[in-house]
């Protein structure tokens, strides 16, 4: 009898401290998942985020044997499931803050995405030294070009021009054209006209079209940026 007593108390101790150990793994899954949103936007929107984007990039045409740079990829809210879906040695994702592409990093290791050698360079320049004489069928920034000054704007659009395949290589991004600027984290949030965007584009080299608002091609979430207005630049 006293064995008996000793063995349950053995085994509902255990189990006590088997779910402790699942609670405050969870706790710790949802803690790193807020540091995630933190560094690209706000709590609550990754997953759709991450959703939208893939879907949008599949959606334009992007298969798994293209070349894509993602400018402004954060902790690879949408460059994970980019990654997974790309051959090997196809993405290349550029931040301008080390501290969040020391989370990417540690997100590819938990994909399991190591194997895939993706290329993520912290670069202030949009990977202007870092890129060579590196071309890519796709280039997506999203959530970016309304943190950027005029000045930025231009060296990336400049940035854009230079490493989009002439013939075919696409470049798409979200900006913002109807909401007051104010400011995220460190960096501004700048309203703009689509045709100031046109206007800077074009002194690049670059053709835009707007493809509409991201709310009417499927982005769920019920925010201001569902007004958003989605551009693609091709290389004139």
């Amino acid at each position: 009898m006293l064995l008996s007593r000793t063995r349950r108390r053995f085994v509902h101790g255990l189990k006590e401290f088997v779910y402790d150990k699942v609670g405050l793994q969870s706790v710790a899954e949802l803690r790193e998942k807020h540091r995630l949103e933190d560094s690209m936007g706000f709590r609550g929107q990754f997953d759709e985020h991450r959703r939208f984007q893939m879907a949008l990039l599949k959606e334009q045409g992007l298969a798994p044997h293209h070349r894509l740079l993602e400018i402004g990829c954060g902790p690879l809210t949408a460059g994970i499931p980019i990654i997974a879906y790309l051959e090997p040695n196809a993405y290349t994702g550029i931040d301008v803050r080390s501290s969040v592409l020391d989370m990417a990093w540690k997100e590819i290791g938990k994909a399991g995405l190591s194997i895939k050698n993706p290329r993520l360079i912290c670069s202030s320049s949009f990977g202007s030294s870092e890129l060579g004489d590196q071309k890519f069928d796709f280039i997506l920034s999203f959530s970016v070009l309304y943190h950027l000054d005029d000045e930025l704007l231009a060296s990336y659009f400049a940035a854009v021009q230079k490493r989009l395949e002439a013939a075919s290589g696409v470049c798409l991004a979200n900006v913002n054209t109807l909401h007051d600027g104010g400011t995220w984290l460190e960096f501004p949030f700048l309203r703009r006209t689509l045709e100031a965007y046109r206007r800077t584009a074009a002194a690049h080299g670059l053709e835009m079209k707007s493809l509409g608002e991201i709310g009417g091609l499927g982005f769920g979430l019920c925010g201001p940026e569902r007004q958003n207005e989605l551009l693609s630049f091709r290389v004139r």
